[in-house]
């Protein structure tokens, strides 16, 4: 350690080069950990508010917006965690963009190059030294034609739905965006299919990485909700051959239930039960309340509706509180939980079985949020329904226990 009776004894030489010295640790400390972001756009207009978000499980955080001059945008923000970081850009609030995002991934002291032509940003070009980013350009590229498209359809979509809720658009032209609509829905299903076969011949090649699972997991996700998927027998046989640690990670349990879904707790059925975690980090578990009714509630911090339904649950809670139990069920991560209910103080059971989509959202058959469940006191799934509007939940409940 440099002691002040050493730093005493110096010349003033030696005290200039311990302080440049000093003053270029500084910097490296300040700079470790920043990534930089740098995009350049063609046939772009200036003034388009470009954003960098960060994902935290399935809830995205502005990390830092700007406004594209000049054809250019800049980000400079903090790699958290040390680690590889998964960035999002999105330009959600200017027209003429598909509501999808470019993935970025950026390390402590990256130095990223976004280029495009066009405003399909999900295939702009990003220039970077990091793995993960030189696997998402080749998973976007080999399907670049088929991507355009998609997201062409994506964006006269979003026309068609902004033209029918004009004023005074007739019952027939309503009619005829919505077959427009439609019609685009299927095209874009075939091309996810087309872009599926490719991307199947590259994950055969490619080493395994999260771009390389979050591939796989698109794939599940076509699996479990397009009718005849042609590729299940291919995603069941990338799945199976994946290295155990892989398998066991978050993504790779999401992957698990959408390719091999649970038995759902429909309504009739017996209670869907496992460890739910308080605050505290406290064990809890559905079957604990048995003898009242149970009101689950599965919802997210980045999910409106979960949010407004918040001072009606209160009411609720306040008026049945002898002969209900109300659980909310929080399917975000650990350190998004905690922040939201920092945020929205809950007076009832405020749990998170820490398994996101994967865990007790999927055995309750739950595809939207909010998601209700209303179980009975002997632990019998009564009904299920999603979506919240004001005085909804006040009705169902009175359906069951009365005034």
């Amino acid at each position: 350690m440099l002691t002040f009776d050493i730093i005493k004894k110096m010349d003033m030489n030696q005290r200039l080069i311990m302080l440049c010295l000093f003053l270029s640790l500084c910097m490296a400390g300040w700079a470790q950990g920043k990534f930089v972001i740098e995009g350049e756009l063609e046939n772009v207009e200036d003034g388009v508010i470009v954003e960098l978000f960060k994902l935290d499980g399935n809830v995205g955080s502005v990390v830092a917006v700007d406004t594209l001059q000049g054809g250019k945008f800049r980000f400079e923000a903090q790699a958290e965690d040390g680690k590889v970081n998964e960035m999002m850009i999105g330009c959600f609030r200017s027209p003429g963009f598909p509501p999808m995002s470019l993935n970025v991934w950026v390390n402590p002291n990256t130095h990223a190059k976004v280029k495009g032509s066009n405003k399909l940003l999900y295939t702009w070009q990003v220039e970077s030294d990091v793995p993960q980013q030189q696997t998402q350009q080749k998973l976007v590229g080999v399907s670049k034609e088929l991507w355009d498209s998609y997201q062409k359809n994506i964006i006269a979509q979003d026309s068609c739905r902004a033209l029918a809720r004009g004023e005074g658009v007739s019952t027939e032209e309503s009619m005829r965006l919505k077959t427009v609509y439609d019609s685009l829905e299927v095209a874009n299903e075939k091309i996810q299919v087309a872009i599926d076969a490719n991307t199947i011949s590259l994950l055969q090649q490619l080493p395994i990485d999260e771009v390389w699972m979050n591939g796989l997991k698109s794939m599940a996700m076509s699996v479990s909700y397009m009718e005849g998927y042609p590729y299940k027998e291919d995603a069941v046989s990338l799945f199976n051959n994946l290295p155990e640690s892989w398998k066991q990670s978050a993504v790779g349990k999401d992957i698990r239930v959408a390719l091999f879904p649970p038995e759902v707790a429909e309504a009739g059925k017996p209670l869907a039960d496992s460890d739910l975690y308080d605050l505290q980090g406290g064990v809890h578990h559905l079957s604990d309340f048995k003898g009242k009714y149970i009101l689950l509630d599965l919802w997210s911090r980045g999910c409106g509706p979960c949010l407004m339904a918040l001072p009606e649950m209160r009411e609720l809670h306040a008026q049945y509180k002898e002969r209900l139990v109300m659980v909310s069920l929080s399917i975000d991560t650990k350190e998004g939980w905690e922040k939201a209910s920092q945020q929205h103080e809950m007076s009832w059971w405020n749990l998170n079985d820490l398994q996101g989509m994967s865990g007790l959202y999927a055995r309750y058959g739950v595809h939207g949020i909010p998601h209700y469940v209303m179980i009975s006191p002997d632990g019998i799934v009564l009904e299920h329904w999603e979506g919240y509007s004001k005085g909804l939940l006040k009705e169902k409940v009175k359906g069951y226990l009365g005034e």
